[in-house]
């Protein structure tokens, strides 16, 4: 619940920037250690909060008295509502924000906002009020792993190519291993905000929640244990097919076992989401809060970068057909040897074009696909007891 500022009982407000809580009203600053909340139960497992629920998508967020929550931070919809006050576990730590709301701002200017394909609507929306600070619960894991695989691979065998077949085995341990500890958020989301930097983490306070949305884990013990199996054997997988020396390879069959070692640390970690809603589409920019490091991409003008495309496509054939055609005809007279040269690196220059300007706009579809709803997030309401 909100803390009040002791001179003159305004709310306090955690600021990024000084590291402090400061009073909205007559701008006092505190140390968040130091601040006493005197509605918190001492030396308990849980925390009250207030729960807010989007009947859009099922999402649930938890906010502090000091943070009135007016759309889903996730899906950006507008029909949220406080559903009920919670007891929620409380989780062993936190990284404090330490990128402000304008300072993430600026993070998604300097990636996003000069392109000039993105649709000036988008541009606009980049406003204060659009940005939500929110804390994601993470498990940080201790893990003892061991796989064994059957990879196919082929390599050539003069005109032929020929299947192989290859094993590998091994063990690694694996120390601070971070796991998203919410079922809404896309693991293959959640991985690219990483690495979190644990060292700065903090003795979990209230007080730093102030301001702030949170999240809390709804996984289970074998839901984490299953997650941790899986980063690892991604980590493992990259591992193992550098060491073939073949066209093709995959894993045809794999052996995998875990052991989470210790307990688990249940900690908070910040995310500032910029979310929006762009020609009937959700759409979710995230920064973290610890590092500004921006995830996800802005809906791009994709009918404007086609037609871009086409038109330079044109102009590159053109002018090499002028020049070939120029030659045959002897209109252009014998080409020199400088001039075949320019043809042949402008000819090879458009090529390399076209084929790294299709293979970029077909990685923006993927970004863009992440970036929206249906990719972001898993939209799973969960079900209370």
């Amino acid at each position: 619940m909100a803390v009040l500022c002791s001179g003159c009982s305004g709310k306090l407000i955690f600021n990024p920037a000084s590291q402090m809580l400061e009073c909205v009203v007559c701008g006092n600053r505190y140390s968040p250690e130091d601040v006493e909340d005197k509605s918190a139960k001492l030396n308990s497992k849980y925390y009250s909060t207030r729960v807010y629920t989007c009947d859009h998508c099922g999402a649930e967020v938890i906010t502090s008295d000091t943070e009135a929550s007016t759309f889903c931070v996730y899906c950006g919809n507008p029909a949220i509502a406080f559903s009920r006050i919670s007891e929620e576990y409380r989780p062993d730590g936190l990284i404090p924000f330490k990128i402000t709301k304008e300072e993430a701002i600026k993070c998604i200017n300097m990636r996003f906002l000069k392109n000039p394909f993105v649709p000036k609507e988008v541009k606009d929306m980049l406003t204060p009020d659009n940005i939500r600070g929110i804390y994601i619960p993470y498990w940080i894991v201790n893990a003892n792993y061991t796989e064994a695989d059957i990879l196919s691979g082929e390599v050539k065998r003069g005109k032929m190519s020929v299947k192989l077949w290859y094993s590998r085995a091994g063990n690694v341990e694996l120390n601070n291993l971070p796991i998203d500890g919410s079922r809404i958020l896309n693991d293959t989301v959640s991985s690219k905000l990483e690495p979190f930097y644990l060292d700065e983490a903090k003795e979990f306070d209230e007080d730093y929640l102030n301001g702030f949305y949170s999240n809390t884990s709804d996984l289970t013990y074998i839901d984490l244990k299953n997650s941790a199996a899986q980063r690892c054997h991604k980590l493992f997988e990259e591992d193992v097919l550098k060491t073939i020396k073949a066209r093709k390879v995959k894993i045809e069959d794999s052996i995998r076992w875990i052991d989470i070692m210790d307990d688990p640390l249940y900690m908070m970690l910040p995310v500032w989401f910029f979310t929006f809603r762009y020609e009937g589409k959700p759409y979710t920019i995230m920064v973290t809060g610890q590092s500004g490091k921006v995830v996800g991409t802005f809906p791009w003008n994709i009918k404007k970068i086609t037609w871009v495309g086409i038109v330079l496509s044109v102009l590159f054939m053109a002018l090499t057909a002028y020049f070939f055609i120029g030659m045959y005809n002897g209109s252009l007279g014998a080409l020199t040897p400088v001039s075949t040269y320019i043809t042949g690196i402008l000819m090879v220059i458009g090529i390399s074009g076209l084929i790294s300007g299709w293979a970029g706009l077909n990685k923006i579809r993927v970004n863009l696909k992440l970036t929206q709803e249906e990719g972001m997030f898993k939209f799973v309401k969960r079900r209370q007891a």
